[in-house]
């Protein structure tokens, strides 16, 4: 068996015939979106009840990830990324009725994985996206049969797309795969292989960027460096160990950052910083619960911004330095990613921020934030910061 892509089907659901048909949902949104949240929850392939498990797992990202009360309420723009689901649980998926009426399962079939395969991964992608490309790469080398998907999906550059609807120019392709690595310490030069197949897709002519998120099982110490030897970077940063795994329950083993959201250093491409979710997540009576997962699941958001100008230019050791900047300007309202960055734009346009902020860009932290700043006391910026906020 080769490592080749295999073209996978997505499902939508049709309310009036009440089944699941093959294909991109026909849905549209009203205007395109610059950013997705990224959910990645490994629900574990190994504990008893899975349907169970995975019930309460989708339940809790409805109502405590995306505050949707009923199962009518439209998530934000969004990917759940799910690995470790039992074949057996895989209805479970598809009988949601939130899942239903928002989203495309990818892929429609547990058909689609590794055919000897007992559990797999499955991404759910809101129909407020456009997909227009989903395959997935079954690991040769892999001895529990594990694979990765891939979702190509169009996003908008633009921060405002209200005001300006995104021309054929500022939209973008996004590609988002979803993965679960082998295990074990000596499964490490495994795991590279993989990893190494999953960022050259992540990587291919015509993507604005990518991004991969999953059980990369980085427990070993060669898999501290895997990420950037591939040429992937790491969108966690912190100083508490970031652990994902080893609590639920507490593990004899060393508690490890075994899940990760990784993507390609790209212009105009931003990621914030994961936050763990799901901790301390159980199911079940008040006499009888049990976790739902032994892993912490990850949230994230993703921002694509188009530029026309200096692209050519792009020097990929900046966007450390850059996404960096962004990050520690995230408690700054007109900087965080919650956030439109419309005052950051240059005066030629009030779409486009800049990737580059002069002679100071390869820099730390230091003369970016004085950037932001110089930026920010222009009056024909200060002037449009003034109308955003007044809308």
């Amino acid at each position: 068996m080769t490592d080749a892509h295999r073209e996978i089907q997505p499902a939508h659901y049709i309310p009036e015939s009440k089944q699941w048909l093959p294909g991109p949902s026909q849905d549209r949104a009203e205007h395109m979106s610059s950013f997705m949240r990224v959910v990645s929850w490994n629900i574990d392939c190994m504990r008893p009840e899975p349907d169970l498990r995975l019930d309460a797992a989708l339940s809790y990202i409805q109502h405590h990830v995306f505050k949707c009360r009923t199962n009518r309420r439209c998530p934000e723009p969004c990917s759940i990324l799910l690995q470790g689901v039992q074949a057996t649980a895989f209805d479970t998926i598809l009988n949601n009725k939130w899942v239903q009426n928002f989203f495309v399962v990818i892929p429609s079939t547990t058909d689609a994985w590794p055919k000897l395969a007992k559990y797999g991964s499955v991404t759910l992608l809101s129909r407020s996206i456009d997909i227009t490309k989903s395959t997935s790469i079954h690991f040769s080398c892999s001895e529990p049969q594990l694979h990765a998907i891939f979702i190509d999906v169009k996003l908008s550059g633009l921060l405002d797309t209200a005001k300006a609807p995104p021309s054929s120019e500022s939209v973008v392709t996004l590609r988002i795969a979803n993965t679960h690595l082998d295990p074990l310490p000596d499964g490490a030069p495994i795991r590279e292989k993989q990893l190494k197949l999953i960022a050259n897709a992540l990587m291919q002519d015509g993507l604005f960027g990518g991004i991969v998120g999953g059980d990369f099982n980085a427990v070993s110490p060669n898999d501290f460096a895997l990420v950037e030897s591939v040429g992937l970077l790491d969108a966690w940063s912190g100083d508490d160990g970031g652990f994902t795994w080893g609590y639920q329950p507490r593990s004899p083993l060393t508690p490890g950052r075994l899940d990760k959201l990784v993507y390609t250093p790209r212009p105009g491409f931003f990621i914030d910083t994961p936050k763990n979710i799901a901790v301390g997540k159980k199911y079940g009576k008040l006499t009888r619960r049990r976790w739902i997962s032994d892993h912490y699941a990850l949230l994230t958001k993703v921002q694509c911004v188009f530029f026309a100008s200096d692209s050519s230019d792009y020097d990929p050791s900046d966007h450390g330095h850059v996404q960096q900047g962004m990050r520690e300007q995230r408690n700054i309202e007109t900087c965080s990613l919650d956030h439109p960055l419309v005052s950051h734009s240059p005066p030629r346009s009030k779409y486009i921020i800049p990737l580059h902020p002069g002679t100071n860009s390869r820099s730390r932290r230091k003369p970016w934030k004085r950037f932001l700043r110089r930026k920010s006391s222009s009056p024909s910026v200060e002037q449009h910061s003034d109308e955003t906020r007044t809308h």
